[in-house]
């Protein structure tokens, strides 16, 4: 099932972190020591996982800090998340990655603007102009994602013919161009990440520019590594390539069984071979995807098909299942408000936009009063504070919020489970 090469390290770092790491010690106490199945080992558990994986007491990390970096990788305001990685797991992970974008591509001499965020989301920002660095090929300017008319002239002024970034970054520029500046503009490539990138978005941009290729930067994450490194050119958008020096990918049932069949949707699940100081082991990354490619392809393809009930992408924040729990809780404790028993996030895409839509079961569905809207979306706002600032920057759409009966939450036909996540913007593409 595995090459060689997998089979060595995975043996190699089970042994290690049951020595080393006191949180995955416990998590596989039950398994026989010299049990090397992966399948064996159970998913990670991921509240468990980040509780343990604290900045005070540790019990993930396999060593003490002694070089690398850390970044912030998500989590609600009150509970951020972070990940850390030694001098030479970071230059692994950025090897793997470039390695990947220069197959995916990447041309010598390619002048690519870096326009990921360089403040709240820094990880990403420096992520991609290492690994285009690590790539070997390609010249990156060090834009981010800030100020539009200062892009542009910098755009203009380095005769930049590829930009990197998220797809609202790139919209909200095409929204502000005038036919004089994009004269004055060239776009040869467009590499899109962290965030989807939908077919109203690729017309809108095809519009401004016929000859521009759409494709992936790559899937990773700071939290769980390397994932995926793009297919497009092959079949089309969503399909990326495993990275097998480095990982195994697992896709998943809801049972945890493993799906090997192509064509049939699970949730995607992660080993890092490479990282030993906080250790990824089984880890769902809170994506569903399906498998493109027979079992034993190298590089086996796998199509992303949108986030699992973890959390809900909306343009390029993640709203958390626990953060609308959060929120509910908080509308219990008020007296004036409906009671609400169950929720669902709902994700929208139109006019080149995302929109979240909350909905609230409560015993009597009703109107909901402006007055209540606001309050709602002011808590919401202070948990989740970037979501203000996408709606201030014109990112995305004004939350929608809905009271409704039980009865309305969609649930999985299959099993009978409440959806918690729907990401409608596949069901429209």
């Amino acid at each position: 099932m595995y090459t060689s090469t997998q089979t060595t390290k995975l043996h190699h770092l089970l042994s290690y972190v049951r020595e080393h790491s006191p949180f995955y010690r416990q998590l596989y106490a039950d398994i026989a020591d010299g049990n090397r199945c992966l399948q064996d080992h159970p998913l990670l558990p991921a509240a468990a996982f980040w509780q343990a994986n604290g900045i005070e007491q540790n019990q993930v990390m396999t060593q003490a800090l002694a070089d690398g970096i850390t970044f912030k990788s998500g989590g609600s305001t009150g509970n951020p998340k972070y990940s850390v990685f030694t001098n030479q797991e970071w230059h692994e992970f950025t090897m793997a990655f470039g390695q990947g974008m220069r197959r995916a591509g990447l041309q010598v001499g390619e002048r690519i603007g870096n326009l990921f965020y360089a403040g709240r989301l820094y990880a990403s920002f420096l992520f991609i102009g290492k690994s285009i660095e690590q790539a070997g090929v390609g010249m990156c300017y060090p834009i981010a994602g800030g100020d539009i008319e200062e892009i542009m002239h910098i755009w203009q002024q380095f005769k930049i013919s590829t930009l990197a970034g998220v797809p609202t970054t790139l919209m909200s520029m095409l929204g502000q161009m005038t036919d004089e500046t994009r004269q004055q503009l060239n776009l040869q490539r467009f590499l899109y990440g962290g965030e989807p990138m939908f077919p109203d978005q690729i017309a809108l941009l095809k519009a401004y520019f016929p000859q521009c290729q759409v494709q992936s930067v790559g899937i990773a994450g700071v939290d769980y590594g390397e994932l995926g490194w793009d297919a497009s050119r092959e079949a089309g958008i969503g399909v990326h390539h495993c990275f097998d020096d480095s990982t195994i990918l697992e896709i998943v049932d809801e049972a945890g069984n493993n799906i090997n069949e192509v064509g049939v949707a699970g949730i995607l699940v992660i080993t890092n071979l490479h990282r030993k100081l906080m250790p990824i082991i089984r880890y769902p990354v809170g994506d569903m995807g399906q498998w493109v490619d027979a079992p034993g392809t190298a590089y086996r393809r796998f199509q992303v098909l949108g986030r699992s009930d973890s959390g809900a992408r909306i343009g390029p924040m993640t709203l958390y299942v626990d953060d609308v729990a959060q929120l509910v809780s908080h509308i219990n404790r008020d007296a004036t408000l409906p009671e609400i028993s169950n929720f669902q996030i709902l994700v929208q895409h139109f006019e080149h936009k995302d929109r979240c839509c909350l909905r609230f079961a409560t015993a009597l569905p009703q109107d909901m009063s402006p007055q209540v809207y606001r309050h709602i979306t002011d808590i919401l706002y202070q948990q989740r504070p970037m979501f203000l600032e996408l709606l201030k920057a014109d990112l995305i759409h004004t939350p929608a919020i809905e009271w409704v009966s039980s009865a309305d939450l969609s649930i999985n036909p299959r099993t009978g489970k409440l959806l918690r996540v729907i990401d409608q913007r596949l069901q429209s593409t």
